[in-house]
């Protein structure tokens, strides 16, 4: 079960895109958000903002420090998405460690998820 919900499908249309971006972010070399989805299997991007090709070694592992995914991507201004085949179970934490080879800076970022359940009540006088 762990292993089916914690394995990691790179989809097709999620693919490695080496396309130039409309501003360079040279202040943020490495980024990490989430994207909502409409399949409610969570996403998540990751951009090397790097303008000379180089060589990077992607891991992402649950709270215990277990291994889920790793790879080794090159080039300039990379972006990938990495999307799970099943919902994570409340409080997961992942933890995407993304390390230069060549300088051997790395880069650490931990993911939790959180549901938050906000009830708003209005009280409107009619006359």
């Amino acid at each position: 079960m762990k292993s089916k919900v914690l394995s990691i499908v790179i989809a097709a249309i999620f693919a490695t895109s080496v396309s130039a971006f409309a501003n360079d972010n040279v202040e943020k070399p490495v980024e990490l958000k989430y994207i909502n989805s409409s399949t409610q299997l969570p996403i998540y991007q990751l951009r090397l903002n790097n303008l000379a090709k180089g060589t990077y070694a992607v891991t992402i592992k649950d709270e215990t420090g277990e291994l889920l995914y790793t790879e080794t991507v090159s080039g300039a201004k990379i972006v990938r998405n990495y999307q799970f085949d099943s919902v994570l179970p409340e409080g997961a934490k992942l933890t995407f460690e993304v390390s230069d080879i060549k300088n051997n800076n790395v880069k650490v970022y931990n993911v939790s998820k959180t549901a938050k359940v906000i009830e708003d009540v209005v009280v409107n006088e009619v006359k």
